[in-house]
């Protein structure tokens, strides 16, 4: 990742950091209040604090990760299930290409900073071919580090839908289980064209 691109990406996590209700990098001022604390949000303040990782493909090694962090923000998609929850994004990288070699370091790192749960983005299962190790690391991950694994993370854009259709990429039945949270209905997949 060049330095612009580091740059964005940092920028977006704090953007959606901020809007999320999750976490700030802003820092404050002492004896100020956390913008976004539990406090300020009477509906968060008996929700325990769930703490993510994400993973995305390789291929996409330059995402500046804008749909995952809307997504996250909006709660839309596999964030869909945090609706009303405090949610805390504590890591975010790549597999580190095929065939996948960060999954072996990245979600102890991730652990470490408190995840409870890991994101295989939504790339993983967009791409052309899809991730042919997804069901792999699907267990490997809770086996190796106990961490729950959740397969996507923003909703699967429609245009990707398309050609999937198109190519019967999805029509073995396990890969129901693996588009159930991204599918989304239409209007939601055209947001994320």
């Amino acid at each position: 990742m060049n330095h612009l691109s580091r740059r964005k990406f940092c920028q977006n996590i704090l953007v959606a950091s901020t809007f999320a209700g999750t976490f700030s990098l802003l820092g404050k001022k002492e004896g100020e209040a956390k913008p976004n604390s539990e406090a300020s949000n009477p509906h968060l303040s008996n929700k325990k604090l769930i703490k993510l990782g994400i993973i995305i493909c390789d291929r996409w090694h330059t995402c500046a990760g804008g749909k995952c962090l809307r997504s996250l923000r909006r709660r839309e998609g596999a964030f869909s299930r945090y609706k009303n929850q405090n949610v805390e994004l504590v890591g975010f990288t790549t597999c580190g290409g095929c065939p996948g070699g960060n999954i072996e370091y990245a979600p102890d790192e991730m652990k470490k900073n408190g995840a409870d749960i890991i994101h295989l983005a939504t790339g993983f299962v967009v791409g052309y071919p899809p991730c042919p190790s997804i069901e792999y690391f699907s267990r490997f991950i809770p086996e190796k580090y106990g961490l729950e694994v959740v397969v996507g993370t923003h909703p699967i854009p429609q245009k990707y839908y398309l050609t999937h259709q198109k190519l019967h990429t999805w029509d073995k039945p396990e890969w129901k289980e693996f588009l159930q949270p991204t599918l989304c209905d239409k209007e939601t997949r055209l947001k994320y064209d």
